[in-house]
């Protein structure tokens, strides 16, 4: 708005200067105008700031009147409940078979510890039939998950372990919770369907129970685009690798034990 002032006063006050010079008039002499009787330059200038600055307030408050209101006045898209922060928030799925394991127990690198080499004689992924449906799906609130997996073709005798690990399609990632921390598996899949909830503490259990150098290596996962060192800690954390499409369900049996009988990589479910 300042700019508009000046340029209506602007013109004017050099108008007036340079009538003065021509003239041989002061500051405070007369000016003529033809048909007019004789004002003080200044006085004429005065007149005009002040019918400009009147302009320049209704104009402003014209616009003000206009104006869309503020955000805070504005209402919320949605109703606020604190308490539906226990409701089901995201939801992912992911249908577990041998095809999608990283490789066969025979390419299990030679280096590997003797906890993670196959006790049983291992069957190729294409003649196996086991095969699986898990679900996992986060509170709004982030404070929990809960964990739904229907496996079939699986001799429950012979699983030895059952994790949620983070990485990407082929990649052998870190364990970011171990179900056997619950308890039981043999129990727990006793029909063949495993159910349970996840909290911070069963985050945080694997990174406590993970010993020596396989632990450091094996047991949780790395912030993203952070230091291997630094792990996650909550259901927010495990969350937010989901939705990268970085978290995978593995179930590992005797026959195969490093890179898993069935594998299933979570994806969000459309709603």
């Amino acid at each position: 708005m300042m700019s508009n002032l000046k340029k209506w006063v602007q013109p004017w006050g050099a108008c007036v200067g340079l009538c003065a010079v021509l003239l041989g008039l002061s500051s405070c002499q007369a000016v003529n105008l033809p048909g007019s009787q004789a004002v003080p330059a200044v006085a004429l200038a005065q007149t005009q700031a002040e019918s400009t600055n009147s302009t320049v307030h209704e104009n402003h408050t014209a616009a003000a009147a206009t104006a869309p209101r503020a955000e805070a006045d504005r209402p919320s898209p949605i109703a606020l409940d604190p308490s539906q922060g226990q409701t089901i928030g995201a939801i992912y799925e992911a249908f577990l078979s041998p095809h999608q394991e990283g490789g066969e127990e025979e390419d299990t690198p030679s280096l590997i510890p003797q906890q993670f080499l196959s006790t049983a004689p291992s069957v190729p992924r294409n003649e196996r039939t086991s095969r699986g449906h898990g679900i996992l799906s986060f509170t709004k609130d982030l404070s929990k998950a809960f964990v739904h997996v229907q496996v079939e073709g699986v001799k429950i005798e012979d699983v030895v372990m059952f994790h949620i690990h983070c990485g990407r399609p082929e990649q052998l990632g870190p364990i970011i919770v171990d179900f056997a921390l619950a308890g039981d598996l043999q129990e727990y899949l006793a029909d063949g369907l495993l159910t349970l909830e996840i909290t911070n503490a069963d985050i945080v259990a694997v990174t406590d129970h993970s010993e020596g150098l396989v632990g450091a290596f094996t047991a949780g996962c790395p912030i993203v685009q952070s230091m291997p060192t630094d792990k996650v800690k909550t259901i927010a954390g495990m969350a937010f690798i989901a939705q990268e499409g970085e978290l995978y369900f593995n179930l590992h049996t005797k026959g195969q034990t490093f890179f898993g009988d069935i594998r299933g990589q979570l994806q969000p479910v459309a709603r």
